[in-house]
This record gives structure tokens, sequence and C-alpha cells, in this order.
């Protein structure tokens, strides 16, 4: 059962932003052609932000943690991706917050400045979201691009230390 509800949502919905609060002009590229995109405007909003990075960044190593059932969502996305690669990563995913992302995090072996790490379902339980305030904490993580349902962590040493919430 999902910790959130309605009130959660609206909260969320009134502390985050859309592309024109957003001051980074990377993150405001990403938003505005890829988040954004007419393309992705019927897309469910759980797997939204994981389709639109995908098709933006378009990822040569893309690795997920686990297997996913080929029958769910991101099992169905995921077919149409390079998998398989091995590290360094330039995306991998976690359909969860957990203790494997701290264990990915810290082998510096596993991912380079232009890595991107997308972490779905971050409200799913109340454990699952505490541990998602401790992952974006990471002192190599560098953006944290949140939104409602998944977030992405970046690393990009060149850009300064920033969390955006993003309406999606």
């Amino acid at each position: 059962m999902p910790i959130s509800g309605v009130f959660d949502q609206w909260l969320f919905w009134l502390r985050s932003k859309n592309r024109h609060g957003v001051h980074s002009p990377f993150i405001y590229g990403f938003l505005d052609k890829g988040l954004y995109g007419a393309h992705l405007e019927k897309s469910p909003v759980q797997t939204k932000l994981l389709r639109a990075s995908l098709e933006y960044f378009k990822p040569d190593r893309v690795g997920v943690a686990g297997t996913p059932p080929p029958d769910s969502p991101l099992g169905q996305l995921l077919m149409k991706e390079t998998l398989g690669a091995l590290p360094p990563y330039d995306f991998f995913i976690f359909e969860t917050p957990s203790e494997s992302v701290d264990t990915f995090l810290s082998d510096r072996g596993n991912w380079h400045n232009d890595s991107i790490v997308y972490i779905g379902n971050l409200r799913v339980s109340p454990s699952g979201y505490k541990r998602w305030g401790e992952i974006k904490a990471h002192p190599s993580v560098r953006v944290v691009l949140e939104t409602y349902w998944g977030g992405l962590l970046l690393f990009r040493r060149e850009q300064a230390r920033e969390h955006f919430r993003i309406r999606t």
C-alpha cells in the first residue's frame, strides 16, 4: 500500500516546479525536450520519467538491478533498450530505493561523470522513502531530479549540487 495519498501528492505539487522554475540549462533542456515532450503526454505518470530519460539521453550502456518481469511496465519498456552491458553504465535502473543502490554508488567503477541512475517507486513504503532521502545525500551525487513517482541521480561534477522537485 502506498504511503502517499491525495494530500501528499498535493503537497509535493505545491513544493515542486515545472521547467520555468529551473535555472540549470542542462535540466531545463531535459524537461523541455524530454519530460514535457508532446510524445509522452499519454504515458503513465509512474513510468514517464524513466521513458523520457531513456529517449532523451539515449544511453548505450543500460543496466538494471534484478530482472523485471517481462509483463511489467518496466520489463516492457526495457525490452527496447540495450541491457546486459558491463560497467561503467551510462544509465542504471532500480525499481525501488534499496540498499543495493548504496552498494552501486559506493563502487566508482559502476558509473562515470555523465551516468544517470533512475530510482522508481519512491513513495511505495515509508522505509523506501526514508532510503531515498539517504541515497540522494550520497557525496558523489551532484544533481537530484525528483518527481512524485521516481527520481534521477546525476554525478555531473561541473554542475553545482542541486535538488529539483519537478511536476509531471
